[in-house]
């Protein structure tokens, strides 16, 4: 019951910003590109522009992640300093919450923007289209996308919004380099990959190939998110505040 009313609590906080906004109007205007791409390109191969887009939202996710959850931050930090964040008995559930409701927005608007994709699709007249492969793809991209919320809530809380838009921007550039060639051993498990790796694994038919690969993947975003809960409800705040 704790938690939820700590849910409420930020979607009330999020009632009067641009936040709702945002995750509305971007998933519209990625779908109507995505629909103009399909529509020019009809000579391309369906699996080749649909691994395109899939593997474009990937790259774009990190950045906007790093803008929103930066900007999030930064209201708390103006209206209280963070004191109204650590002022609660039980830390973990103010950001746990928190995490919630960023997560399942970001995820409200991936699965809006391919939605009102495929409506566009089927208004455009466009067949031939793998619809199978895009669920799985569009489910595990916002799977794989979790650790980099995470990542980002440690990274404003501690830095600020600054940090949080460069990482952003850098997780972008990593995610284009990484879309062209093939990460191996270790490598392989740097987070804001994963999403690359989930598409290029459905495209191929190599899921179950990389099972065991995927169960380590789940294991580090649950060791991420014990991280973050265990960090924040030991955080005093930033220096410049205490």
């Amino acid at each position: 019951m704790k938690t939820i009313a700590m849910v409420r609590a930020e979607l009330v906080k999020l009632r009067h910003t641009s936040y709702w906004y945002i995750h509305t109007i971007i998933p519209i205007l990625g779908a109507a590109l995505f629909v103009l791409y399909f529509t020019l390109y009809k000579n391309v191969d369906e699996y080749q522009r649909l691994s395109f887009i899939l593997e474009l939202t990937a790259m774009i996710f990190p950045l906007m992640i790093g803008v929103i959850v930066g900007l999030i931050i930064l209201q708390e930090e103006k209206a209280s300093h963070f004191q109204i964040m650590l002022g609660v008995s039980k830390r973990w559930n103010v950001i746990f919450a928190k995490l919630l409701v960023l997560y399942l927005s970001g995820i409200f608007s991936l699965i809006m923007m391919y939605i009102l994709f495929a409506v566009g699709i089927k208004f455009e007249q466009i067949s031939n289209v793998p619809w199978l492969l895009l669920l799985q793809a569009v489910l595990g991209l916002g799977a794989c996308n979790l650790i980099i919320y995470i990542v980002h809530l440690l990274l404003s809380l501690k830095l600020g919004l600054g940090a949080s838009m460069i990482w952003g921007v850098f997780e972008c550039l990593q995610c284009i380099l990484y879309s062209n060639i093939e990460l191996h051993g270790v490598w392989w498990y740097i987070p804001f990959a994963w999403p690359i790796h989930w598409i290029q694994d459905v495209f191929l038919g190599k899921i179950f190939e990389h099972g065991g690969r995927w169960i380590v993947v789940m294991v580090l975003t649950f060791l991420f998110f014990f991280v973050l809960i265990y960090w924040f409800s030991k955080w005093e705040g930033r220096k410049n505040y205490e």
